[in-house]
């Protein structure tokens, strides 16, 4: 197996990629691990911005990073022209809990989790809405959050129990109100390299991106072990499982970077980006 020999050849160590800690990224990591060659890799788990810190300080070499985080490193990293996490539409775990209608919000306090979830509400905040609401910190239990501001933004599985355990009275899913105003696909994350690991070992670049291509497919093409694997991880039914996956799509067609690029000019109109961002591939 190519990984394993030219680790071999060259004395270098593991690849070191990032996996989501979130429900979102489970099918991408699943049939990764019952692929040939698991050991080659060592997996660090952690939440978005987590990740998005590792990977730009030389603690990662493979990893997802939020939309937003990459457009502000071009320089740093490459992309796999094939990989996201991408949803045309409702996502579910990405939402505005509110005790007032969103048109008449004045504070929201938002998660640490994500960086282009936050980016995110306040294109939209401010380009649908025409709204500029005070933005703190979430560092409270949503209840009590929402005792001092008018929403709260959750991401991943929190945003989930959220939704589906319900009982707020108001609650907004942000794939939709992209979708809703742009007509387009959000992409939540891309898969990058660091230049320097792919200036040293572009081959196996190019396999990590092979084998997370098999494991969406392994994934599309045995859907009830994966969500009868899942329901033994994760709080939730195999139902809610089943209909959270299928909101998700992990390629970069044509049609998704068309919606990656508007989330850049919207996020470089409002002053989140200094310019919109090229995308550089392997």
């Amino acid at each position: 197996m190519k990984i394993k020999r030219q680790r071999q050849e060259q004395n270098v160590g593991a690849i070191r990629i990032g996996q989501f800690e979130f429900l979102n990224g489970y099918p991408l990591y699943y049939g990764l691990e019952r692929g040939e060659g698991w050991g080659c890799f060592r997996m660090v788990h952690g939440v978005p911005t987590q990740l998005n810190r590792l990977l730009l300080s030389g603690g990662l070499d493979i990893s997802p990073i939020s939309s937003i985080e990459y457009a502000a490193n071009t320089g740093r990293l490459l992309l796999f022209s094939r990989l996201s996490i991408t949803a045309d539409g409702a996502v579910d775990s990405i939402r505005l809990i509110t005790r007032r209608p969103i048109e008449s919000l004045t504070s929201v306090a938002l998660t640490s989790q994500s960086a282009t979830s936050v980016a995110l509400l306040k294109i939209i905040m401010g380009q649908k809405y025409g709204l500029e609401p005070a933005y703190a910190p979430l560092d409270c239990g949503v209840a009590q959050a929402l005792e001092e501001h008018d929403g709260v933004l959750l991401i991943g599985d929190d945003a989930l129990r959220a939704f589906y355990r319900g009982g707020w009275k108001h609650s907004y899913d942000l794939g939709e109100e992209w979708k809703q105003f742009t007509g387009l696909p959000m992409v939540y994350a891309l898969w990058a390299v660091t230049r320097k690991f792919f200036n040293l070992r572009p081959d196996e670049a190019y396999e990590v991106q092979e084998r997370l291509l098999y494991s969406i497919e392994y994934c599309r093409g045995n859907w009830d072990e994966v969500v009868a694997a899942a329901s033994r991880v994760y709080p939730f039914t195999p139902e809610l499982l089943s209909s959270y996956f299928a909101k998700l799509r992990y390629d970069l067609t044509d049609e998704y970077r068309l919606g990656l690029m508007e989330f850049y000019r919207r996020a470089a109109a409002v002053g989140l980006l200094d310019h919109t961002p090229d995308l550089n591939f392997i």
